[in-house]
């Protein structure tokens, strides 16, 4: 298990050499990556931020302490889904998604989607686009059989989960793939 004993909230950093080389294998150039911070503090005052909530509202990435690691690229790869996830936030952010207004209403937002094998990232909420980028980014590290294992639990498709499912997130990302 990962210590977070000696982490003290209040920290604020750029992403690390190997942040940057885990992001760049889903999201390519298409993030500004020397803009990003890292933050280990709640975004919302008066610590409101839950324990185990991280959010990027702002094209930068917070933390409580609960998840905050000082390397996302050295952690479980259940770590490194969640800092995908906060990631494609950040890409949305950057490609003019109003994200912090959209984030207001997460809490009520549904994460879970099905792959149609009509509809393309854009035409998926935002909450499903992350999810879609972090499971994809799952699926392509750990391949098919514990990607499976993971659906329900981490894992937010919904679906039939058979050998073509690669080739169904491949053509749902495949404009976001473009432009990386």
């Amino acid at each position: 298990m990962e210590q977070t004993t000696e982490i003290q909230e209040g920290i604020t950093r750029p992403l690390t050499l190997g942040e940057v080389i885990l992001a760049r294998s889903i999201f390519g150039n298409s993030i500004i990556y020397n803009t990003v911070r890292v933050h280990c503090d709640s975004y919302l005052p008066f610590g409101l931020q839950a324990s185990h909530t991280a959010m990027a509202p702002n094209g930068e990435l917070w933390f409580r302490r609960a998840l905050y690691r000082p390397d996302f690229s050295t952690t479980s790869i259940n770590r490194q889904h969640i800092f995908i996830h906060e990631l494609a936030h950040v890409w949305q952010y950057q490609h003019g998604m109003w994200v912090r207004s959209r984030g207001l209403f997460s809490w009520i937002a549904d994460y879970t989607y099905r792959l149609d094998g009509k509809k393309r990232l854009k035409d998926y909420p935002m909450e499903q686009q992350a999810s879609i980028i972090a499971d994809y980014f799952y699926l392509k590290k750990r391949g098919y059989n514990e990607w499976l294992t993971k659906v329900g639990n981490i894992i937010n498709f919904r679906g039939v989960t058979d050998k073509y499912i690669t080739h169904k997130y491949e053509y749902t990302l495949s404009n976001f793939f473009k432009q990386r």
